[in-house]
């Protein structure tokens, strides 16, 4: 059996990436979203952090990388977010 074989944790997930503009993302952001939202046990803790790095996100040129923007959830995720999004977060509050 491959590692994606608990279903109802599947079923948990998917319901969850469907509550996100998908539509918006790569293959590669999907699978990568989905495989670490499957592997974490806290997915509000993923919900938080994926969010507020799309917001970030919303405000670049062009889309992060998918293995940039996983990066910096789980930077996120370990309440060490890095400076420019925390930038990005001071002047979104200000404003």
């Amino acid at each position: 059996m491959n590692h994606l074989a608990d279903f109802d944790r599947l079923s948990a997930v998917g319901a969850w990436i469907n509550t996100l503009p998908v539509y918006m993302f790569s293959g590669e952001l999907t699978a990568a979203l989905l495989l670490l939202a499957y592997e974490e046990d806290d997915l509000g803790l993923v919900d938080h952090a994926v969010r507020i790095v799309l917001n970030y996100q919303a405000s670049l040129e062009a889309p992060m990388h998918h293995e940039g923007f996983i990066a910096m959830v789980k930077q996120v995720m370990g309440r060490n977010p890095p400076e420019v999004l925390v930038r990005f977060l001071a002047r979104e509050a200000t404003h």
